[in-house]
């Protein structure tokens, strides 16, 4: 019998983005301001769901207002996430970063604002307006990982 001992393979920069090694100059640099921006974003859309817990909890009576941060962060982040899907496609780092940003400003602005507006008319509708949520911050969260994996291989 052969031994052989597990040692980790290292990931290269190719494993995580093929295109990764070559970003230079403004590329490079859009592609440092979308991670930044994405955390910015991943950390607002946690503000976001306490927020709709908040409203949730602190709803009293229709039209209260309780809601308003919640909607108002959420117009907020529908913009933030059209941005970093801009900024991905000019720092062009990779087909997955580009369709990631794509699906996170699809779920973000179009999702989310339909099944807001279907959530109050069915809460069946507003239980899914609940679960983007989820899926908008687990996008975000693989996408932070995807960027900061690729910072630390340049």
């Amino acid at each position: 019998m052969t031994e052989t001992t597990s040692q980790p393979r290292e990931r290269s920069a190719s494993a995580v983005s093929p295109r990764a090694t070559n970003l230079t100059g403004y590329r490079r640099g859009f592609d440092v301001a979308y991670g930044y921006l994405l955390c910015i974003f991943t950390v607002a859309v946690i503000v976001q769901i306490y927020l709709a817990g908040v409203g949730a909890f602190g709803h009293k009576a229709k039209g209260d207002g309780a809601f308003n941060p919640h909607e108002n962060l959420g117009h907020i982040l529908g913009i933030a996430a059209v941005v970093l899907f801009v900024v991905a496609l000019i720092a062009h780092v990779s087909k997955n970063t580009m369709v990631g940003a794509f699906v996170v400003a699809l779920l973000t602005e179009v999702a989310q604002e339909g099944l807001a507006h279907g959530g109050h008319h069915s809460k069946w509708v507003g239980g899914l307006h609940a679960f983007d949520a989820l899926l908008i911050l687990a996008a975000s969260i693989w996408l932070l990982y995807a960027w900061r994996q690729r910072q630390r291989t340049n």
